[in-house]
């Protein structure tokens, strides 16, 4: 009798106890955030514009890849640098490879790119280049609204109910074995 009470009292603690399960993931394989790093930057032809005209600099090509918690892009850069003169640039060619990465952060109830850094790049101009003119443009290369998937998922079930998502928190974003995971939690008012 006297083991059956702490045992109880246990067992009525746990049931007790606040439950911190994840509620719901969203699991991005490499391939799905490669789609959005184009969509998101490369949007002119598959290039990305670092600056436009007779002068230019721009980035193609893009590889992306999912390794040590970060978001990993390789690219290519093509530029002619200097002084527009007529329809001409009176400048320098640069063309080099470069790779770039960034860590994925919840964002309220968004998950963009954060702790941008230029990794490698095939000379040091370039890296100045990317410097001055990629690392600003990236936190919205990946930008996932968690909660405007949840609800576009919702819709497209073709159920007559109406949801409505009240609530959403986004517990951890992790990148993992090749995959992007964002757990979170959310409430869900039917209708």
């Amino acid at each position: 009798m006297k083991t059956a009470l702490p045992a109880a009292l246990f067992a009525a603690a746990v049931l007790a106890w606040p439950l911190s399960a994840r509620c719901a993931e969203i699991v991005l394989e490499q391939s799905a955030v490669q789609s959005l790093v184009v969509e998101g930057l490369f949007k002119d032809n598959g290039r990305l514009y670092l600056q436009k005209g007779v002068c230019f600099a721009y980035l193609d090509d893009p590889k992306v890849s999912l390794q040590g918690g970060r978001v990993i892009i390789r690219a290519h850069l093509n530029s002619r640098l200097g002084v527009p003169s007529g329809k001409e640039c009176v400048g320098v060619s640069l063309n080099s490879g470069a790779t770039v990465s960034a860590v994925p952060a919840a964002q309220g109830q968004v998950v963009r790119l954060t702790d941008i850094r230029v990794d490698e790049v095939e000379d040091a101009n370039t890296r100045n280049l990317l410097n001055l003119g990629l690392a600003p443009t990236l936190p919205g290369a990946v930008e996932i609204n968690v909660k405007k998937a949840v609800e576009d998922m919702l819709k497209s079930t073709g159920s007559r109910l109406q949801a409505d998502v009240q609530m959403l928190k986004i517990d951890a974003v992790q990148v993992t074995d090749s995959r992007l995971s964002i757990q979170f939690d959310f409430r869900l008012v039917g209708r």
